[in-house]
């Protein structure tokens, strides 16, 4: 997974890739919320004027992807599909 983690962050206007889980709480993050809204899927993508994150489910972690408003979302998402 960290090599996963490392390959997002290589990606240009990646500004930051963060691993939650229910035992480390973020103050930043509800993890129960965000694990509730991944309950019936395996990737959110929320996209703004400023920039985007993707939150994505993988068994009991949750990745956060953050981005520029420039970002390449389809090699975000290759690099996502490649993780079983």
């Amino acid at each position: 997974m960290q090599e996963t983690l490392n390959a997002l962050r290589q990606i240009p206007y990646v500004t930051s890739v963060q691993q939650l889980s229910g035992s480390i709480q973020d103050e930043g993050f509800n993890f129960d919320s965000i694990q509730h809204l991944l309950a019936n899927r395996k990737k959110i993508t929320l996209i703004g004027k400023n920039g985007c994150v993707v939150f994505f489910a993988q068994k009991s972690n949750i990745v956060v992807i953050r981005s520029e408003a420039n970002v390449n979302l389809g090699a975000i998402d290759l690099i996502l599909d490649s993780i079983e």
